[in-house]
Order: C-alpha cells, then structure tokens, then sequence
C-alpha cells in the first residue's frame, strides 16, 4: 500500500510539474534564439518556462552547447558547468548565485531540476559569458546577442591595479596591464579574445600597477600602436615596459587629442589633459568609448585637481571606470554632477594596503545614483553593448561595507 501511495504521489507531482514545460507547438510557447538562430527544443531536452520569480528557464545542455559551451555536471555538489574561451560558469542547484571563473554572482532565482531535467535562468548565465540579452514579450521570445556587432568591455581582476580590453569585433585595444606579477595571466586572457593583431595598447602612466604587465604582453602579441602619456619613471619596472615598446618596433604616439575608429558603430577618443602636472598620475592618458548611444569614460589614476581644471572635457557618460582605483583623491562631487554616470566600475584588490576604495569616494557615486561594481568583489568584470543598451556579466555591486580600512 505503501509503494501505491508513494507512486501516486509521484505521479501528481509529475503531472503538476510538466504544466510548467509548454509542449511543442503550444500557444505561448517560449522561445530563444542566439544570434537570430532559433534554439530547436524538444520533449526530450526539455522546453524553456517562467519559474516563480517569473525568470526564464532553459533546459542546461542543449541551450548551452547551442551557445557553444562544453558542459560537465558535478554530480556530489549538483552543480551545472559551462566553459566557453577563458570563462567557467558553475550553476548550483537551488542556490541564488553562480560562479563565474570561482567569483560569485547573486541571482534572483535559482537553477532548478525538473522532471529529471536540469534548467537554468538564462539571463544571468549568458550575461556572465558577456552575452546581451533581451526579452521580446510580444513573440515570447529571449534574444541572445554575440559576436561582433557587440562591444565588450573586460575590466580584468589584476589585484590592485588596472588592465582593461576594449573588444569590437576584430579590433581590440588594452589599457595597462596590471602589475609584473599579472602579466601572464593577462596575456592568457587576451589570447581568448585578440584575433591577429593586438591594434592598441594604452599605458595610461608609468606607474608599476598600470605598466608592470605591459612588457609580456608587448613580448606575446604583434602590437600595432603604442599610446603613451609621455612620462617616464625611474623604475626597474617602467624600464622593462619601455625596452619591450623598443623591442616591438610598433608606432608610438603620446595621449594628444584624436578619434579612433573602431567599427562603423565605435569610436574611441582620446582627451588630452596636459603632460606639465607634479604627479604622474595626473599625466594619466584619459580616453571615452562611444558605441552608439553609449559612453564609457576610462580616467587612469586622475586626481580631483585634475578634474576641477579639465571639467569643461567632460560630460555626461554611461559608465564611468572610477579614477586611482577608488582612492579618496579622485571623483569629486563636481566632476560625478557632469558625468552623471549611471554605472561605475572600481579595479582594486580585496584587502589592498591604500584603503581602495574609499568610503567617501562609494557614497559620493552613490549619490548621483551610480551603480558600482568592483574587481576585488566579482573578479574580472564584462560590459558588453550593442550601442542602444549594455549590461554586465555580474549583479554584485558595491556597498559601503565594502570600503577599505
């Protein structure tokens, strides 16, 4: 009797739980697609649904594969893997977070298994491999977006530094490269994303943090064109980055007022802040990406004086990348009321010696309603943009707890 009402009960639950998966053909059946492919789902991998917190669920394998991924299953945590290029997402069942390369990312909802099946929410996963993702609710249709109609910003976790890869298609350009210590994982990153060529690398001043990783990076890609801010430093570190620009032969050229085009729909500029400043960091190489209607403004290590000074240069951005790592020196009241960014992303490493970031230069962003991510909290961070909207591979962001002693 026992087993008859066990089964039973099974069978309830099983019934109640296919409700959930639309069959084929079915008005308001939820579809995807990837590139303006359609995902051909089917009784057997299982259809996507709406869960509870009214999130889109996928069937695991298929959507993933379609993606391109290689998935595995961690059968003794029930962990979902997908890895594509250099990112390793890791879905665990029923928890509200992911993994991305072992950072974790809160989520809204969880991953669940259904009807012996594994689903995931579709958005945040393939936001964490930098994909766009958009939601079409008249057709009931989730639009996945790759490849190189979209720009993507990586602001890669270097520890206390900064290394930046703006990619647009087949033109990538790099800004600093972290300290020596994070060379190779640099290079290990761009090799994931440089296609022939690295066209630009940006070092935004000769300070170690911004430089150290430059000279691998010189020595493992065919570099273009050298943009440097035009001082130097008296430092085993700054000689080892300028004896690799010598090495490579590649033009070089000073951080003067000019337009690069990157695609038909991107353009970087270069803003000229003077070379006469004291401080070094003051001489940063300052640039803004304008994909379409989107700005990305990246100011090195700029102190506040600087910004009082140039304040007529700027004007009002998407995401600001936070001057000095978030030190207090850098993002005053005045220069965050002209840009008004609506994100703003902080590098910096967890527990770093400088107090980065600071808790007067978080509340001053977050007073002008800026949203902020950091590197020492969600490891390497993507934007990624098609001109018209951008998003960000993870939801953790900052809070004043987070400011450093």
């Amino acid at each position: 009797m026992l087993g008859k009402k066990w089964g039973a009960v099974a069978l309830a639950l099983a019934l109640l739980l296919s409700l959930l998966v639309l069959p084929a053909g079915a008005a308001g059946e939820i579809g995807v697609t990837i590139d303006g492919n359609a995902v051909v789902y089917d009784d057997g991998y299982g259809r996507p649904f709406l869960d509870s917190a009214g999130r889109t669920q996928v069937p695991f394998r298929l959507t993933m594969e379609s993606f391109g991924c290689t998935v595995d299953w961690d059968n003794d945590t029930r962990t979902a893997i997908a890895e594509k290029d250099n990112t390793r997402v890791e879905v665990p069942i029923g928890q509200a977070y992911l993994l991305v390369n072992g950072k974790r990312v809160a989520m809204d909802t969880t991953a669940q298994i259904v009807n012996t099946r594994t689903y995931l929410p579709i958005r945040p996963v393939m936001e964490a491999f930098g994909a766009s993702v958009t939601w079409d609710q008249e057709n009931l249709l989730v639009e996945i977006t790759t490849g190189s109609s979209l720009v993507r910003v990586h602001f890669l976790d270097v520890g206390q530094g900064d290394s930046i890869l703006i990619d647009c298609g087949e033109t990538e350009v790099l800004i600093d490269g972290g300290t020596n210590g994070a060379g190779d994982e640099v290079v290990s990153y761009l090799n994931g994303y440089v296609d022939g060529p690295l066209e630009y690398v940006i070092a935004t001043h000769p300070d170690a943090d911004h430089v150290g990783g430059l000279d691998a990076v010189l020595e493992a890609f065919e570099v273009k064109e050298v943009i440097d801010s035009g001082r130097s430093a008296d430092t085993d570190t700054y000689r080892d980055y300028w004896a690799a620009v010598q090495a490579e032969g590649c033009t070089v050229s000073a951080g003067a007022d000019r337009i690069i085009a990157l695609s038909p729909l991107a353009a970087l500029s270069i803003l000229e802040t003077g070379d006469d400043w004291a401080d070094s960091n003051d001489c940063s190489v300052i640039c803004q990406l304008t994909c379409g209607n989107i700005q990305v403004l990246f100011t090195g290590d700029m102190s506040q004086q600087v910004e009082q000074k140039l304040l007529p240069l700027f004007a009002d951005v998407d995401v600001l990348k936070v001057g000095h790592h978030g030190s207090a020196t850098s993002s005053s009241a005045s220069f965050l009321s002209v840009v008004k960014p609506e994100a703003a992303v902080i590098s910096y490493g967890q527990d770093n010696a400088y107090g980065h970031p600071a808790r007067e230069t978080l509340q001053r962003l977050f007073n002008v309603g800026a949203a902020v991510y950091g590197t020492g909290k969600s490891g390497t961070i993507v934007l990624t943009t098609d001109g018209w909207t951008y998003s960000f591979n993870t939801s953790q962001v900052l809070t004043l707890a987070d400011a450093g002693a």
